[in-house]
């Protein structure tokens, strides 16, 4: 009897080309869909298979492993004709687990399969995936800068709170990842940031930066973070009058009487620490406990020094004028203080 086995033997099918992007990167927290090729799909038998072989299949919990992450986070969807991609079910690459040391692997391997025997073709293709961890959004600080800062005065509160989308919080704890650094200086309470009360210079005369490091973590894997910086300050001095440090004594001169009708120029303010002098400004006057309009623009400051200069004029009347006088620092901080001039006839 002859031998069939020629006759049963399968023919290989055509290989082809499934034309997916070749890297994915994403956010922790995206969500994203790629489409597979209608040459691909419009053969009636196709078959999609999924498989993640290349990617190290560590231990995430101790009843989970990755692939168990993979194969619910990466799904082909057959009426959609798309590869669906949930970040929020995985982890970003690189970042290792602070419950039991593992580390995700550096990219995600995610090989797609296609196979149809009507139309005699297969093919595969290997797509490299990048996670990368949210940004954790600092309220009223300015985000958009490389590394966001807030200044802070010696002995007030700095408490700060997190913009986070809920989907990203869904499960996850809050932590601080150099939290070995800073001790017990900074700490969360609830899900608000605290600095303590005693961190800073104990003289409140220095600067003291604290660079901290917020992180949202899920099994243990950052998912979200941000570096911000707060400065401590010493408590900022602004008056009219004079202040010597060594001694820690004030003197103030801001009640002062001058003649109606001349020209004054008074002395500048006293802005202590002096190296975060910055800008001045009258914010508003008031004559006997009364609005004054300024319309005439008699009354003047030095923005640079915060002197005040009254113009020589036959418009104002007797009284008492008090000036209110902001300060801006280099730290960008508000103050404010007041300069009375007490006007009367020369006679």
């Amino acid at each position: 009897m002859a031998s069939c086995k020629k006759d049963a033997e399968v023919p290989a099918l055509n290989p082809v080309e499934i034309n997916l992007p070749n890297t994915l990167s994403l956010s922790y927290g995206e969500q994203q869909q790629v489409a597979l090729p209608a040459s691909l799909l419009g053969a009636s038998d196709i078959k999609i298979a999924i498989s993640f072989n290349e990617t190290a299949n560590i231990q995430i919990t101790p009843d989970s492993k990755l692939h168990d992450k993979l194969a619910k986070a990466v799904m082909f969807d057959q009426t959609a004709g798309k590869l669906t991609v949930n970040t929020l079910l995985l982890y970003p690459n690189g970042s290792v687990s602070s419950v039991n040391g593992s580390k995700i692997p550096d990219s995600y391997k995610i090989t797609v399969s296609a196979k149809s025997a009507k139309e005699n073709f297969e093919g595969k293709q290997t797509i490299d995936m990048k996670i990368r961890p949210s940004k954790l959004t600092v309220k009223g600080l300015d985000n958009q800068s490389d590394l966001p800062f807030a200044y802070v005065l010696h002995g007030d509160p700095a408490n700060y709170d997190f913009e986070v989308p809920q989907a990203i919080l869904t499960g996850a704890t809050w932590d601080i990842a150099n939290k070995s650094t800073l001790g017990t200086d900074v700490s969360y309470k609830g899900n608000q940031l605290q600095f303590s009360s005693t961190v800073g210079d104990k003289n409140k005369k220095e600067e003291k930066s604290y660079d901290v490091v917020p992180v949202l973590q899920k099994d243990g894997f950052t998912i979200a973070s941000q570096t911000f910086r707060v400065v401590f300050i010493p408590q900022i001095k602004f008056f009219y009058g004079t202040y010597y440090a060594d001694l820690n004594l004030t003197i103030l001169l801001n009640q002062l009487h001058i003649a109606l009708s001349n020209g004054y120029l008074s002395a500048v303010p006293t802005l202590y620490p002096e190296k975060y002098k910055s800008a001045f400004a009258i914010t508003g006057i008031e004559k006997d406990g009364k609005v004054f309009s300024n319309k005439d623009g008699i009354v003047e400051m030095n923005s640079a020094t915060g002197s005040v200069t009254v113009k020589k004029n036959t418009i104002l009347t007797a009284g008492a004028y008090k000036i209110t006088a902001k300060a801006t620092t280099t730290t960008g901080l508000e103050f404010t203080t007041t300069l009375t001039l007490n006007m009367s006839s020369a006679e």
